[in-house]
């Protein structure tokens, strides 16, 4: 008879296991479509997502370079332009999150 240090044993090994890419028991991973609204004057904007730099924001979207998908996970995107103040956000894509998420990025003015 296994003792319940074999049992404890068995369950940690699942653990990590399952937890490894490519495992049948891993939980499905989900993307989110993600999309940045700004006003015209301000689509030269930078656009960065964990701390990358991605494109300019009137560049993301385009059929040239698609969508910019999110993986599961917590995020920081960040939307950038000289003289103006930077709009920041946290997405957290997971199992319950939508199919796209729309930043509105109002650019306001650095009055320096």
């Amino acid at each position: 008879m296994p003792s319940r240090f074999a049992y404890a044993e068995a369950l940690a090994l699942c653990l990590v296991l399952g937890a490894l890419p490519g495992c049948a028991h891993t939980k499905s991973t989900t993307s989110m479509a993600l999309r940045i609204e700004v006003a015209d004057a301000d689509a030269d904007a930078d656009v960065y997502i964990d701390g990358h730099y991605v494109g300019q924001v009137r560049a993301l979207g385009t059929p040239t370079l698609g969508a910019v998908e999110l993986a599961a996970g917590i995020h920081r995107v960040e939307v950038r332009k000289a003289g103006r103040f930077p709009v920041q956000r946290t997405i957290k894509v997971d199992g319950d999150s939508p199919t796209e998420f729309v930043l509105t990025a109002e650019l306001l003015t650095d009055p320096k």
